[in-house]
């Protein structure tokens, strides 16, 4: 039987290497389907997981943008500024005020620049 590595996608090599290359740099991070609507999570590791309090399942196929980790102190236009970076084909780095399951919270800074390797 085949090991599940928590991702909710066909198994794919593409997938694969760069879940390796950011697991081997202690890295925080979700891959996201941009071919669904709402860009839905098929991946997180377990270093995502740790920082936010959520486990696998309470993060699987949620919107890309983590509405979930918005809070009082999340500005509208950190928020607008990853859906911008989403929609759009530039790399963007952003911070954002995030929560944590607990209601803590903490500033990360989002990288986004893979969408077009992933729509080829």
């Amino acid at each position: 039987m085949p090991v599940r590595r928590g991702h909710v996608a066909p198994q794919n090599t593409f997938l694969g290497t760069i879940i390796r290359k950011f697991e081997g740099q202690n890295k925080k991070f979700i891959i996201a389907n941009a071919r669904v609507q709402n860009c839905a999570i098929i991946y997180c590791n377990d270093g995502f997981c740790e920082m936010t309090g959520f486990s696998r399942p309470d993060v699987m196929q949620k919107p890309c943008t983590c509405d979930f980790l918005h809070g009082p102190e999340t500005k509208r236009h950190d928020i607008a500024q990853i859906a911008q970076a989403l929609l759009g084909s530039e790399e963007r780095k952003v911070e954002v005020t995030y929560y944590h399951k607990n209601g803590q919270h903490h500033t990360s800074r989002l990288l986004r620049g893979y969408k077009e390797a992933l729509e080829r």
